[in-house]
C-alpha cells in the first residue's frame, strides 16, 4: 500500500471510529423507517445459492439479514472498531455464514470472479476514490454476477440536507470525504467503469437515496 493510500485509509478509519460508539442506537432512533426500506430492496435479489460480498458493512446488520437469505458473505469495513460490533452480532437472524474482516474497500483481499453479488450500503458516497472501489467490486464479480449499491445523493438534495450534513460531519470533530453524488453522474460512473446498469432510482427522498443494480459488461 503507498503512502498516499494509508494516509487516506487512517484520515477515514478516524472519521468512522468516531461515530462507531452509539452508531446502532443512531440508526434505530434517526433511521430504522430508512433502513426497512433498504433492507426490502436489498432481499428482492438475494438468492439462496449467492455467495455475497459486503464493502463496507459497518456494524453488520443489514449483512446479517444478507446471510440469512443466501450462502455465505464475505463483509468487510476499513474501520476495525466497525468490524468489532458487527462480529458482536455473530449468530442474529439464525446466521452462521458471515465472516466479516478489517479490510480496504480499494484492495479488496478476494480473488477476481468470486461473488454471484457484491453489496455496498452507505459507503461510496464517503470513499475518497469512488471509481476505483467500483473497479475492485467489479473485479470480485463473476461475469454473470450483480452490484447492488445503495448511497447517498447529496447532489440531488435540498440545501437544508446539505447543512444537516455538514453539522453532523462537525458533530464527530474531524474532516470526512462525503461525495455529493448525483443519480445520473452515478450512472455514468458505473458505465465508464465496467458496469452495465438494469435498475436505477430513488428509493428516499429527504435527502434523496438511491438505488443501483448493474452487471458487468461483457467484453
Amino acid at each position: 500500500m503507498s503512502d498516499s493510500d494509508q494516509k487516506r485509509l487512517e484520515q477515514e478509519r478516524r472519521f468512522w471510529k468516531a461515530a462507531a460508539e452509539g452508531y446502532d442506537d443512531w440508526i434505530c432512533e434517526d433511521f430504522d423507517e430508512q433502513y426497512r426500506k433498504k433492507w426490502n430492496v436489498l432481499r428482492k435479489y438475494i438468492q439462496q445459492d449467492h455467495l455475497v460480498c459486503d464493502v463496507g458493512c459497518g456494524p453488520g446488520d443489514l449483512t446479517m439479514r444478507v446471510g440469512s437469505l443466501c450462502k455465505e458473505v464475505q463483509a468487510i469495513d476499513a474501520t476495525p472498531e466497525m468490524i468489532e460490533l458487527a462480529q458482536g452480532k455473530d449468530g442474529t437472524h439464525g446466521t452462521t455464514n458471515v465472516h466479516f474482516q478489517v479490510a480496504d474497500a480499494y484492495h479488496l483481499p478476494f480473488d477476481s470472479n468470486t461473488f454471484d453479488t457484491v453489496m455496498s450500503v452507505n459507503a461510496l458516497q464517503t470513499m475518497k476514490e469512488p471509481k476505483m472501489a467500483l473497479l475492485e467490486m467489479g473485479r470480485v464479480l463473476k461475469p454473470d454476477g450483480q452490484l447492488l449499491l445503495i448511497t447517498y445523493c447529496y447532489g440531488d438534495s435540498s440545501l437544508t440536507e446539505n447543512i444537516g450534513l455538514i453539522k453532523w460531519a462537525v458533530k464527530y470533530r474531524t474532516i470526512s470525504v462525503w461525495q455529493s453524488f448525483k443519480l445520473v453522474q452515478l450512472k455514468k460512473m458505473f458505465h465508464d467503469n465496467g458496469l452495465k446498469v438494469r435498475t436505477a432510482g430513488r428509493i428516499w427522498t429527504h435527502p434523496v437515496v438511491a438505488f443501483l443494480r448493474a452487471t458487468p459488461i461483457k467484453a
